[in-house]
């Protein structure tokens, strides 16, 4: 920091940028140098001045989890420059498990519903867009809770958050977007099937598909093409093991007493050939 406060003296340019226009304070929040925001900031350092990449110094702490750098940037932080950069510092925090960062940013009234722009979510092979997403991507049960409680909306992205926890096979995850509004017969619009994705998704846990069908996923539209072939599968396979989900719904696929959803929807496919 005294080699910076050497040149500041020497009357050099503060907000100079390198050949990849990323700032002095940008780099500084890049390599969690706290003093050096502080001195750079209490200079005059300009903290809306973006990368190559289009990201502001705001969006490089959120991605490395610099608690007290992102502080000292959101009050300095331009929301239009922000907006204009096609990502949300939300996104990066949520990508990186940055739990603490997430809930200042959101705090400081971040929109949660904020999107990726078009560009930046082609860069990913799902199209994701939301922050939502990125949290139960990562299978991050707080981020996930704290999103929803804050006014995520759960049903924003191509492929919905829900089927991404049913692949997961987690169902505390699956209960908070539900419980928040989640579409149950969510479908893939770029892969139509004749099913809702839910069920196809929930094949490998039983135990999530029964919890699925009991709480009003459409099973009857399962009866399309190949819809023998599913529920003879589902039929066939063993309950799953996993004691997160037992704790949460106590019931055993290989009891003889199963749930009248799972005898009808049996009875109506074998009623139907």
């Amino acid at each position: 920091i005294s080699s910076i406060f050497f040149f500041v003296l020497l009357g050099a340019d503060i907000n100079t940028q390198a050949s990849d226009s990323a700032s002095a304070l940008y780099e500084a929040c890049k390599n969690g140098h706290e003093k050096v925001v502080e001195f750079l900031l209490s200079q005059g350092a300009d903290a809306n001045k973006t990368n190559k990449d289009g990201l502001l110094p705001l969006h490089i702490a959120s991605k490395k989890g610099n608690y007290e750098i992102v502080k000292m940037l959101l009050p300095v932080t331009s929301r239009t420059r922000v907006k204009r950069s096609g990502i949300s510092p939300l996104h990066l925090a949520a990508e990186r498990n940055n739990d603490d960062i997430l809930e200042e940013l959101i705090e400081a009234g971040y929109d949660v519903n904020t999107t990726l722009s078009f560009e930046r979510a082609r860069l990913y092979e799902d199209r994701r867009s939301t922050v939502l997403y990125f949290a139960v991507i990562n299978n991050n049960i707080y981020a996930t809770e704290l999103l929803l409680q804050a006014g995520a909306n759960p049903n924003i992205d191509l492929i919905n958050p829900l089927l991404i926890s049913i692949r997961h096979g987690c169902l505390k995850t699956m209960k908070l977007l539900l419980d928040h509004g989640a579409n149950i017969d969510a479908y893939i619009s770029s892969h139509p099937t004749s099913f809702p994705a839910t069920i196809m998704f929930s094949m490998k846990y039983l135990s999530l598909l029964k919890f699925l069908m009991d709480l009003g996923c459409d099973q009857l539209c399962i009866l399309g093409f190949g819809g023998l072939f599913i529920c003879l599968l589902l039929w066939g396979r063993n309950a799953t093991k996993d004691s997160e989900i037992r704790d949460f719904y106590p019931f055993s696929f290989s009891s003889p007493v199963r749930s009248f959803n799972f005898y009808y929807c049996l009875f109506l496919v074998v009623n139907s050939i």
